[in-house]
C-alpha cells in the first residue's frame, strides 16, 4: 500500500509517517519510482508507534522497544545485560513520566481551586485580588504553587492579593 492509504487506515498523516520513517521507525520498500510501499504489518507498527509516541516515549527508546517486540527478532533480549539495559532505558522513562503526571495533577488542583473561587465569587471587585484596593501584598511565584510570602529579591510578583 502507498503512503496515503497507511495514513488513512492508521490515523496518522503522511507527514508524520514520513518522520516516522527519518527516525527509522519505519522502513518502508520503494519502488522504481521512488514510492513508498508499505506493507499490511506496518497498519499494527504505526498503531504501536503512535502508542508508545503518545505517552511520552522518544522516538529513540521506541526504535528499541519495536526492534524487540515486532521486528522478528527476539520477543525480549536473549542476553540479561540487553533485558537489563532495555528495562532500565524503559524504566527512566515510566519514572519521567510519572513526575510529569504528578506535576500536572498539582497544575490541575491549582486550576480547579482557581475555578471554584471563580464560580463562587470568591475574587473580583470588593474581594480578594481586586486591583482597586490600597492595602495589597505580592503574591511570589515559590516552586510549581504559588504561595503568600514577602517580596524578596529573586522572584517576579506573579499576582496582586490584599494584605492580612
Amino acid at each position: 500500500m502507498r503512503i496515503g492509504e497507511l495514513s488513512a487506515r492508521t490515523g496518522a498523516s503522511i507527514r508524520m509517517l514520513r518522520y516516522y520513517q527519518e527516525q527509522g521507525l519505519l522502513e518502508p520498500e520503494r519502488t522504481a519510482a521512488g514510492y513508498r510501499i508499505f506493507t499490511e504489518a506496518d497498519v499494527d507498527r504505526v498503531a504501536r508507534i503512535r502508542c508508545m509516541l503518545s505517552a511520552a516515549l522518544p522516538a529513540g527508546v521506541v526504535g528499541k522497544a519495536l526492534t524487540f517486540l515486532l521486528d522478528g527478532r527476539a520477543v525480549i533480549p536473549e542476553l540479561p545485560e540487553e533485558r537489563e539495559r532495555l528495562a532500565a532505558t524503559l524504566q527512566g522513562e515510566l519514572d519521567a513520566l510519572t513526575e510529569k503526571i504528578a506535576a500536572l495533577q498539582h497544575s490541575r488542583d491549582l486550576l480547579a481551586t482557581i475555578l471554584a473561587d471563580v464560580r463562587a465569587a470568591a475574587v473580583g471587585p470588593g474581594r480578594p485580588g481586586d486591583p482597586g484596593q490600597a492595602d495589597r501584598t505580592a503574591v511570589l511565584k515559590a516552586g510549581p504553587g504559588l504561595g503568600r510570602t514577602a517580596p524578596a529579591a529573586g522572584p517576579v510578583p506573579a499576582a496582586i492579593v490584599p494584605g492580612p
